[in-house]
């Protein structure tokens, strides 16, 4: 039995989201401190960072959140749940998504690799 309609109806909804990609740690701060909404009040994840090779364990919890360093096992990947109340999932989406490193080969042309 499904119980994720109730959620739905009191405005309540998770976004997941996966990329194979890593985040600028620059980028991701920002979202967290200028366009996360009030309305997302839990978020947990695996984050991948450009800038570092552990993996970060992130919890949200209303403001304050949480990052531990571990080894990777496995793939490494970004994965994030993020729970919140009449979330605007799209802008949500696209402000996440911009927190990903643009591709090494599209950084700048005529440094190498």
């Amino acid at each position: 039995h499904d119980h994720s309609h109730h959620l739905e109806n009191d405005g309540f909804s998770s976004l997941s989201l996966q990329f194979d990609r890593p985040f600028a740690i620059r980028k991701f701060q920002y979202f967290l401190d200028n366009q996360l909404p009030e309305s997302v009040f839990r978020a947990k994840g695996i984050l991948w960072f450009d800038e570092s090779p552990q993996r970060h364990i992130f919890h949200l919890s209303g403001k304050r959140f949480t990052l531990e360093d571990e080894e990777w096992k496995g793939e490494k990947e970004n994965k994030l749940v993020l729970i919140g109340q009449n979330i605007d999932k799209d802008l949500l989406r696209q402000q996440i998504e911009n927190c990903v490193c643009l591709p090494k080969s599209d950084r700048g042309r005529g440094f190498g690799k």
